[in-house]
């Protein structure tokens, strides 16, 4: 009988190949996506529009707690409050593509208070330095990244004009808390003043953080610096524009009270002039993040990133009368604001992977950190080397000609900012021509 062989049968195995991760989408509006929005706007207002209301400080602090310093010594307050914000991008980007907005926010929002109530019990420059240069410079940096990239996480198509309502709020701040610091200063004096900011920003935030929440999966990448970045040469000619145009940001806000005092405005309406600046640029961070989506980003960021230098060349050297000052003080206020915000947004459009876009953001701040750490102490000792020439060669002081050093110095480092603008715009849209970019 013959013997059967039975062959073994193969079965075929059938490779499964994973499925690809779903591509990313976004709301572009709904009620979760704006209320992410005005949580954003209502911090943002409390904090940074401290910071865009430093000029405030900068001028009662040279006729009251230091009036035995010069005004580059009370400048390095501000500057080292706003070092600490865009310097600090480096680590708190990459925090919050890991770990997400609440712990930044709530922690930005106790220690800020903790500064302020420091602040309030201040008299010797050093105390002003470390509660409101450092303290409160870390506690604004802990909430300003998460405010500058929840927008993308909600909004693509109109991503410019919801990032431009958010940092509005910093202008709106500009206007309430100047307005607000300038009544309560005579009213309550120093320490109430600053406490009853204290108060405000803290139940403001309170009821605002709840509001905001990442919607775009963490990042599993834990490197701090996204090196990529270093290869991408429209990133490269990005952060080279904000680092040239960030010696020239902050110090009109910050020196043009100083300014129309010298012209001879009273002193409420040299007060009144840093709230003139915040509110044209609530108006231009709107308008232009309107004109950004519809335009180009990067299309809106050039003519803003020129207007700045134009009127700083062309009004503010040339201003020797208050109305012409105001008239400074509106253009600046809308073209700064624009740039500021339109910036962000840019660096969000070039970065391919969305889970970067943090660290990315945070690596611009850093290019701006050392132009807004000394723009303001630079032109505060070009202001003080002309008023002293003036003084011993006109005898006492040519107060019209002291300030044309800090004005002239701004529009050059805008006008060089501008330049690498307009090269990084050809290389985002290189081979495209005019198209919305």
């Amino acid at each position: 009988m013959p013997s059967v062989v039975s062959s073994p049968v193969r079965q075929a195995v059938v490779e499964v190949e994973p499925e690809s991760p779903p591509p990313i989408t976004f709301p572009d509006g709904g009620t979760k996506a704006w209320l992410n929005i005005a949580g954003c706007t209502l911090i943002c207002l409390t904090a940074f529009g401290q910071v865009n209301a430093f000029g405030v400080f900068q001028t009662y602090y040279a006729t009251h707690q230091l009036s035995s310093f010069t005004a580059s010594d009370i400048s390095w307050i501000g500057s080292i409050q706003i070092l600490l914000l865009y310097l600090s991008g480096l680590i708190l980007g990459r925090i919050f593509d890991v770990y997400g907005a609440r712990g930044l926010l709530t922690s930005g929002c106790l220690l800020s208070t903790f500064s302020m109530m420091m602040l309030s019990l201040s008299t010797k420059y050093y105390q002003i330095f470390l509660s409101q240069g450092v303290g409160l410079g870390l506690g604004i940096a802990l909430q300003f990244y998460p405010l500058l990239v929840i927008p993308a996480h909600w909004f693509r198509k109109h991503r410019a004009i919801a990032l431009g309502i958010v940092v509005a709020g910093s202008s709106i701040g500009g206007v309430v808390l100047p307005i607000m610091l300038s009544r309560l200063f005579d009213q309550i004096g120093f320490a109430w003043t600053v406490r009853t900011m204290g108060f405000m920003v803290f139940f403001l935030q309170a009821i605002s953080i709840p509001l905001i929440k990442e919607r775009l999966p963490p990042s599993k990448n834990t490197r701090f610096i996204d090196l990529s970045a270093l290869k991408d040469m429209k990133f490269v000619m990005h952060a080279c524009s904000g680092f040239f145009t960030a010696f020239g940001l902050f110090t009109p806000f910050w020196y043009i009270e100083l300014f129309m005092l010298s012209r001879g405005s009273s002193t409420n309406l040299a007060f009144y002039t840093v709230a003139i600046m915040n509110a044209a640029g609530a108006v231009g961070r709107i308008t232009s993040g309107f004109f950004a989506d519809r335009l180009g980003r990067f299309n809106t960021l050039i003519p803003v990133a020129f207007l700045q230098s134009i009127a700083c060349f062309a009004v503010w050297s040339t201003s020797e009368r208050i109305p012409e000052s105001i008239v400074f003080a509106v253009i600046f206020g809308f073209a700064s604001a624009s740039y500021s915000s339109l910036a962000s947004s840019c660096v969000a459009q070039i970065t391919e992977d969305p889970s970067q876009i943090g660290s990315r953001t945070g690596m611009f701040m850093v290019a701006m950190s050392p132009g807004i750490f000394a723009g303001p102490p630079i032109s505060g000792a070009i202001l003080s080397f002309q008023s002293t020439r003036s003084a011993a060669t006109a005898g006492g002081g040519d107060g019209d000609k002291s300030y044309l050093g800090l004005q002239m110095f701004c529009g050059v480092c805008l006008l060089v900012g501008a330049g690498f603008a307009v090269v990084g715009r050809v290389m985002v849209g290189r081979g495209r021509g005019l198209v919305k970019v």
